[in-house]
């Protein structure tokens, strides 16, 4: 915990920037001195409810000396480098970047400035995340299957569900397996926009780890899950619920009943003990404390480049799919046409 309070502002206060703001407002280490907000009928009203300075611009901040940059994404690299060389340490919302040469000069430029660059992928910051890492520790993991669905709303037709959703998911699995990437195949579908709405990503690491995740805009429920299959259990992760059951194999053994022989197998269930907690709020925390130590955050610049590249390699794919299944289906109508 810091000893004095962290003067910090948020950068772009609509859905994501105001739950930054009310958890800022409630942690003892930080203290929320500044808001930027181009718009004027939002800035009124954080001006009523905080009844602190307002800026239309980042050059106008004077009083903060770390920030949370939650801007449009095509705006991170600006908005983040013009933090940096002002002297701000930042926390920008993932991804990173939406190119891989923005999110790459987001980093230099902070190493540039000698300055803290956190990255806001706040699912490893969920007390069920960190605990699963542990379990994992001691598991020879086969394959990871994730499903991130959510029902359509009109703001998300302009995003992609590659970076708006899957990307959470890839960058936690490849944390959980922290290996070298040797085969990935992606398919994606518009069913409700022009943009991508529901995506299913499959992964084959190096040390023959399977990954599978699904991402959707579409669905009719929420829904948060990890499914973790190893040699010796089967583990259901809940991120909402911040949940885990993990099932074992029990006793096996052949058995001789009424003169006949039988196949016998006991599952045991365990539901570890979670310490649940908003992972925004320890996701803020670390950032504070880094901030006050200047150590090197656990979600780095380094960690916000690679998940862009896997998100850009994962986009890609699902285009030049597209393109070449269009391709074939006009060379298909061309030929029966001739």
């Amino acid at each position: 915990m810091t000893e004095t309070p962290v003067p910090v502002a948020v950068i772009g206060v609509g859905n994501m920037g105001a739950n930054h703001a009310r958890v800022y407002d409630e942690l003892p280490e930080s203290e929320l001195v500044e808001f930027v907000e181009p718009n004027a009928t939002r800035a009124r009203e954080l001006e009523a409810e905080y009844g602190i300075s307002v800026h239309e611009t980042v050059d106008d901040i004077s009083r903060a000396t770390a920030a949370t940059v939650a801007v449009p994404n095509n705006h991170h690299r600006e908005i983040a480098e013009r933090c940096l060389t002002a002297g701000l340490d930042i926390l920008v919302e993932k991804p990173l970047a939406t190119t891989i040469a923005d999110a790459e000069s987001i980093v230099e430029t902070a190493e540039a400035n000698d300055a803290i660059l956190q990255v806001g992928h706040i699912e490893r910051f969920n007390p069920v995340v960190q605990s699963l890492k542990e379990i994992l520790e001691d598991e020879e993991v086969i394959a990871l299957e994730a499903h991130r669905l959510g029902p359509f709303n009109q703001h998300l037709s302009e995003m992609s569900v590659v970076f708006d959703l899957m990307i959470h998911d890839i960058d936690i699995i490849d944390w959980l397996v922290d290996g070298d990437i040797e085969h990935l195949n992606a398919l994606g579908t518009t069913p409700r926009s022009e943009q991508v709405d529901h995506a299913v990503l499959q992964l084959k690491y190096g040390n023959d780890v399977l990954g599978i995740i699904t991402a959707s805009h579409v669905t009719h429920g929420k829904i948060r899950t990890l499914q973790v299959t190893t040699r010796d259990a089967y583990i259901e992760v809940d991120y909402q619920d911040q949940s885990i059951v993990l099932q074992r194999r029990g006793i096996e053994e052949t058995t001789t009943l009424l003169n006949q022989s039988g196949y016998r197998t006991e599952t045991a269930t365990e539901s570890p003990y979670i310490q649940t907690r908003e992972p925004l709020k320890n996701e803020l925390e670390h950032f504070l404390e880094c901030v006050s130590t200047h150590e090197t955050p656990r979600v780095s610049g380094a960690d916000g480049v690679r998940a862009v590249a896997l998100t850009n390699d994962v986009a890609d794919r699902i285009l030049s799919t597209e393109s070449s299944e269009m391709c074939q289906t006009t060379g298909d109508k061309t030929h029966e046409t001739s």
